[in-house]
């Protein structure tokens, strides 16, 4: 994901004050008492072109928990008040927020996924596709831009790791890095694996590199994909043409939260994932009984048309809808019983939710109590065990005949 002034917090707030210019990137520190009242959503595009408003209606993401696989959380910014954890740092750089090199990217994402402003009734500051769900932070790669990257790289298992260290903690669903260009990881694939048979939707980017090969971690079974848009709702020139793309979302010029506190512009197909990241998170609050690909597939169905591009490679079957994809859930929903989630929370590795198998077993257990009583009326009405008698055919000449004493009284 890139950032559209790196290394610097663009004044969000300052901005949409002079002459209504909108986003123009000014190299400016933030400044927390401009923005406080500041009501930034008009900036955010990318919330209309997802129909996040009307989704709201139904669901703000409440009890869902998104863990952020990036370069950190910075859990102090005002707009993710109260709502991050900082989970392990995989990197074996074992930073914290506040650091230097921490938390520029991750907090980019956790704010599209999950920023719920703040100020008075939550209205100023940035707004993210699910405010009320919670963000997991598990640091899993450096900044592009720290000196001591490449050591911190060369631990190539730390996204299986984080993978599988984010789906102990219970989270529902993964929004994983972008990738780095390399092959595939078999490690990575468990991992994801992994997440998937224990009830968590992985999201990931589809890729930067505008390759029609596939780019990894999109490229893995069980994730979604997710190409960008720009704000004319066309493909990003560096989104990746992949045919394993799902659904495009926006990843130009993405308004955001920044790390210490201001507010930014993110692109690329990381910030795209963060949306379906949300929408996702949205669905499982609404549908917990759906499945991950149950999840996939409304998000996919729920998607819309943009100048008839969809099934094309990159695009996917077209831009994410948030309304669209909870649409599609709800239909899916109908067959699916509902169940505590407590029972759902580990499903010891099943493809099938542990709920299932307590009904099942009551039904086998009612089944063995009917046989047992059968069983058990039988041998009270031959407690000795003795054969059947046998009937004895009778000679129809010795067999009695209805009426004949009758007959013989008579004629005395």
């Amino acid at each position: 994901m890139h950032t559209r002034t790196p290394g610097t917090s663009v004044a969000l707030g300052s901005c949409a004050a002079i002459g209504g210019l909108g986003l123009l990137g000014l190299l400016a520190p933030p400044v927390l008492a401009d923005t406080a009242q500041q009501d930034l959503r008009a900036e955010q595009w990318s919330l209309e072109a997802i129909g996040a408003a009307e989704a709201w209606e139904r669901t703000e993401g409440a009890g869902v928990t998104v863990a952020v696989l990036n370069t950190g959380v910075d859990d102090t910014h005002p707009d993710l008040s109260d709502k991050v954890e900082i989970g392990g740092d995989y990197t074996g750089q074992d930073l914290a927020p506040g650091d230097e090199y921490y938390g520029a990217n991750g907090t980019m994402l956790a704010g599209i996924i999950a920023a719920n402003g703040h100020g008075q009734e939550h209205t100023g500051g940035i707004m993210g596709v699910a405010p009320a769900a919670e963000i997991l932070s598990v640091r899993v790669t450096p900044e592009a831009d720290d000196p001591a990257a490449g050591a911190a790289t060369a631990r190539a298992d730390a996204v299986a790791q984080g993978v599988r260290h984010a789906v102990n903690q219970g989270v529902q669903v993964i929004a994983l890095p972008a990738g780095d260009g390399g092959p595939a990881s078999e490690a990575e694939q468990q991992a994801i694996s992994y997440a998937v048979r224990h009830g968590v939707v992985v999201v990931a980017p589809g890729g930067d590199g505008g390759s029609t090969e596939p780019e990894y971690p999109g490229g893995y079974e069980g994730v979604l994909a997710v190409g960008a848009v720009d704000e004319t709702r066309q493909l990003a020139a560096t989104s990746s043409r992949q045919e394993n793309i799902a659904v495009t979302a926006p990843g130009a010029a993405v308004p955001t939260i920044a790390a210490g506190g201001g507010y930014t512009e993110a692109d690329g197909t990381a910030a795209a994932a963060a949306f379906a990241a949300g929408t996702a998170a949205l669905v499982r609050a609404e549908f917990p009984q759906l499945r991950p690909q149950q999840v996939t597939e409304a998000i996919v169905s729920g998607a819309q048309s943009v100048g008839g591009a969809q099934g094309q490679p990159g695009h996917g079957a077209g831009l994410l809808n948030a309304p669209g994809a909870l649409a599609a859930a709800e239909g899916v929903a109908e067959d699916v019983p509902p169940f505590d989630p407590d029972l759902a929370e580990d499903d010891g590795g099943l493809p099938i939710p542990a709920w299932t198998l307590w009904a099942g077993g009551g039904v086998l257990v009612l089944a063995l109590l009917v046989a047992g009583v059968l069983v058990l009326r039988r041998q009270m009405a031959n407690p000795y065990g003795l054969p059947p008698r046998e009937e004895v055919p009778v000679p129809e000449s010795e067999a009695p005949r209805r009426g004949a004493h009758r007959a013989a009284r008579s004629r005395k």
